[in-house]
């Protein structure tokens, strides 16, 4: 009975965001709950893609990536204040798991930067196969990339493009002042254990990690129609340290 009511449980917890649109039949003598289903799902991943990009969107105009928590080295972290990649993701990460559950299966990734794998994005997985969220960037990517064939996008006059090869997805950038597509990211695709990725994630601000933007200042943001990217790499200089720029006030 114990086992019957935790798998009940596990069912109801997992499927939640469906509830309302299940049916329940018997057969065969049995209860039977079961989702009205669209001809191989496809109508279902469609739906759910359009709606993980109206999310991307909004967290865009809500929650903007900068670089004044990092280089002041100011403990806010993982708020709707903003920040670098791994503030973002970790709150967008959170706030897909309210909204779908686990049907996304949504975990944290780390991929590759100029070289380094410095960069956090989020992995979902749909009926055709995974996906790229990379709300963490300082540039627009505003829809899901998938990691088994190639894509493109434009967002605010920058194109995206991504292929996979093998186990890795290069993508790459190009805006409009450039005459050709430069690398972006590339992601080892390779599952990698959630210990890892939140290690490597609390060890962000470690100095060893020299950030490519460290010391400078990196604010985005989109406005009305706009996709605003401020960039000065003047910053954070002078003899005195970052972390005492600032100070902390309490009650």
């Amino acid at each position: 009975m114990l086992n019957l009511l935790r798998s009940l449980l596990h069912f109801f917890v997992e499927n939640w965001h469906d509830l309302a649109r299940m049916q329940a039949k018997t057969a065969h003598g049995c209860l039977v709950m079961s989702r009205p289903v669209t001809a191989g799902g496809k109508l279902d991943d469609a739906a759910l893609l359009a709606a993980l990009e109206q999310e991307i969107d909004a967290f865009w105009r809500s929650v903007p990536f900068h670089t004044l928590f990092l280089n002041y080295q100011m403990p806010i972290q993982n708020s709707a204040y903003g920040g670098t990649c791994s503030d973002r993701a970790v709150l967008f990460l959170a706030r897909l798991e309210n909204k779908f559950g686990a049907r996304l299966k949504p975990r944290l990734h780390r991929c590759r930067i100029n070289g380094r794998e410095t960069h956090t994005v989020i992995l979902i997985s749909l009926g055709a196969g995974d996906y790229l969220i990379d709300v963490g960037s300082n540039w627009p990517v505003m829809h899901p990339i998938p990691c088994f064939e190639p894509s493109a996008f434009t967002a605010f006059g920058i194109a995206f493009r991504a292929a996979p090869t093998g186990k890795e997805l290069h993508v790459e950038m190009k805006r409009p002042e450039q005459p050709e597509f430069r690398p972006f990211l590339s992601a080892d695709l390779t599952p990698q254990p959630r210990a890892q990725v939140v290690a490597a994630i609390a060890d962000r601000y470690d100095p060893r990690n020299d950030l490519p933007f460290k010391g400078k200042l990196r604010f985005s943001c989109i406005y009305g129609d706009a996709f605003y990217v401020l960039r000065d790499d003047g910053f954070c200089s002078g003899n005195a340290e970052c972390s005492d720029l600032w100070k902390e006030y309490r009650g």
